[in-house]
């Protein structure tokens, strides 16, 4: 074998691997929902590029459910701010295989964060949704809250 070859199957392999890494979540907007409750909890997930990704814990009436928001630098960028215990309604759809939400809007009091479109497509300017729908690609994190 010649050194070109086997650095040109290295390459593919790496890349192979690069995108089982970071799958494309899809927003499903004929699955969307919503949803009333109070954050239990605020949890900010950081990647390796220094980008971080805002997660709420939500107690509804149909238990806990884990919603998947945005990137912070979008959610601060709309001058919008989440705190534990503030009573908030989402709108969005669920991640398959999970009992995660990608949110398309959240709403607290009488202001409404917008993030994504109608579509479903993110309103922050990214190249992609981000491993989990927030717009991040972090590791993932272990949730406590959600037991």
């Amino acid at each position: 074998m010649n050194r070109t070859f086997i650095g040109a199957v290295l390459v593919v392999a790496a890349s192979a691997v690069a995108g089982a890494q970071t799958p494309t979540i899809r927003y499903d907007r004929s699955a969307e929902r919503t949803v009333a409750g109070t954050i239990r909890s605020v949890a900010a997930f950081p990647a390796d590029d220094g980008t971080i990704g805002v997660h709420l814990d939500l107690r509804t009436s149909e238990g806990m459910i884990a919603i998947h928001v945005a990137p912070a630098m979008f959610v601060g960028q709309e001058n919008f701010w989440f705190f534990a215990d503030e009573e908030v309604i989402v709108v969005g759809a669920p991640v398959a295989g999970g009992g995660a939400i990608l949110a398309r809007t959240v709403q607290k009091g009488s202001t409404v964060l917008v993030v994504r479109n109608e579509d479903g497509t993110p309103r922050w300017s990214s190249k992609a949704d981000g491993i989990d729908g927030c717009g991040v690609n972090h590791l993932p994190v272990m949730r406590t809250t959600l037991f």
